[in-house]
């Protein structure tokens, strides 16, 4: 099939899926801001930044993992998902907590926070809350497990073999024949990657790296090079199996400067990113927030 055709039959189905009562975009929880950010749409790179401390973690969890699981697991019919998590800025089981916290809001409207949950203030956490989990919850802490992976890769190379296996696993890549020609102008041809077809159309599959600055070098690379080849598989990985990258990434220093306080720069931006910009030029949708 040619890209002409697949763009045109693409658009049919989106179109057709709709008219079926299906989405194509799992919608944000902000419903005030759907103009400005309309939610987690597959084959789309987003990056998360802000300043030191400003609950980057935590606000595109929410959005990205918490409200995607959510909504999967409240709509099968109409959405699927897995979720490669690495975090190296806390421990799974930080990420597991607050999950905790959110689904006993969402589904029970029973409000407590991470602190009050693991007694942390000495205040001993009742044991209404503990029953609630372990069975009125327990559905949704096992659909937790089995649609997020922790993931231990650290290093680009790491993270594109990962997803990329999953990718073929549960997908056929579609191979084209291409003339090249060798050191000593000989042609040869070659089966070179044309297009990729997920089994599952409806399932979204996010890539969700926390963050940046913490990446593992890759052999004979500085940081800023280990980045830049993060955020090139990203987009590889987004192009080609239609993956849903997430970064989280800190803005530099001089963006909390007091000069930049003085001169009232504090709004996060592509040019402040830290360790590199290379993942705001990447980019197709690009997320930015401050608190």
């Amino acid at each position: 099939m040619s890209i002409i055709d697949r763009t045109l039959s693409f658009i049919k189905e989106r179109k057709a899926k709709i008219r079926n009562g299906g989405i194509n975009s799992i919608q944000s929880p902000f419903i005030r801001f759907l103009d400005d950010f309309l939610g987690v749409e597959q084959q789309k790179y987003y990056v998360v930044t802000g300043s030191t401390k400003a609950a980057k973690t935590q606000l595109a969890t929410y959005i990205f993992i918490y409200n995607t699981l959510l909504y999967c697991m409240k709509y099968p019919d109409k959405a699927r998902c897995k979720i490669f998590y690495y975090p190296m800025e806390e421990a799974p089981e930080d990420v597991v907590l607050r999950f905790e916290s959110f689904i006993l809001n969402e589904v029970l409207k029973t409000r407590i926070s991470v602190k009050d949950l693991t007694s942390t203030c000495n205040k001993e956490v009742s044991q209404d809350i503990i029953d609630k989990l372990e069975n009125d919850l327990r559905p949704y802490l096992d659909f937790f497990n089995e649609h997020v992976e922790f993931s231990t890769s650290r290093n680009p190379t790491g993270v594109w073999n990962e997803v990329k296996r999953y990718c073929e696993e549960h997908g056929t890549v579609h191979k084209k024949k291409q003339k090249l020609k060798d050191d000593n102008g000989d042609t040869h041809e070659v089966d070179v990657f044309d297009y990729y077809e997920k089994n599952d159309p409806d399932e979204y599959v996010i890539v969700f790296f926390d963050h940046l600055s913490l990446v593992q070098l890759e052999r004979g690379m500085t940081l800023k090079q280990s980045a830049d080849k993060l955020s090139e598989y990203f987009v590889v990985l987004r192009n080609r199996y239609k993956i849903i990258p997430v970064l989280v990434q800190q803005q530099t220093a001089e963006m909390e400067s007091l000069d930049a306080f003085k001169e009232k720069k504090l709004r996060p931006t592509a040019q402040g990113l830290a360790d590199t910009k290379y993942s705001g030029r990447d980019k197709r949708i690009y997320f930015i927030f401050k608190i």
